[in-house]
């Protein structure tokens, strides 16, 4: 029995120690942070980040919206495309960088009415040198519209040089449209 206790002892410790070495290695990148989100009173939803690959420079991270009934939102990048995460190098640093990439309380949009205005008459929303791209399927109308409503907002870096805003109405998730910014 004690050699069996030794063994399973020994196997941990040498997990633990392939598990250190592989990652200073820039080996296997599988990662994960979680964070909640609160976008209305009483409504908590969790925003979790992973990533999976051969390493963290060739790896794809995976963002994912739950709420208390599943997943709200979800989409996959390539990690070297995401300014956030394409610098993360090893594990440690994938692990700190995903934290960052999900992190709601440093957003600019809290809500829908801090979008770009539309003004009448513009192909659409105007911010000057930081253009917001509108998804497919919004007019000037349903843009306006939602801007009115107040809803929560959930944006986050989908690019080198880009946000993907997400807004919380009746509560689902959609896709509003892309913010630039400078890289």
């Amino acid at each position: 029995m004690r050699g069996v206790v030794v063994v399973g002892v020994l196997a941990l410790v040498l997990g633990g120690c392939l598990q250190q070495m592989n990652e200073r290695a820039g080996g296997r990148c599988e990662v994960t942070a979680s964070k909640p989100w609160t976008p209305v009173a009483g409504a908590e939803m969790t925003v979790e980040a992973g990533t999976l690959g051969a390493d963290c420079e060739h790896a794809v991270a995976t963002i994912v919206i739950r709420d208390h009934s599943g997943v709200a939102y979800t989409q996959a990048y390539p990690t070297a495309q995401v300014m956030n995460l394409a610098q993360a190098r090893d594990s440690r640093a994938m692990r700190t960088a995903l934290a960052k990439w999900i992190e709601s309380s440093n957003h600019t949009m809290e809500t829908t009415s801090a979008l770009p205005d539309w003004p009448e008459g513009a192909t659409g929303p105007q911010n000057g040198e930081f253009p917001f791209y509108v998804n497919e399927g919004f007019t000037r109308e349903t843009y306006m519209a939602l801007r009115e409503r107040n809803v929560p907002v959930f944006c986050y870096v989908q690019g080198m040089e880009s946000l993907n805003c997400l807004a919380l109405q009746d509560g689902i998730l959609s896709e509003i449209g892309i913010q630039s910014f400078p890289g």
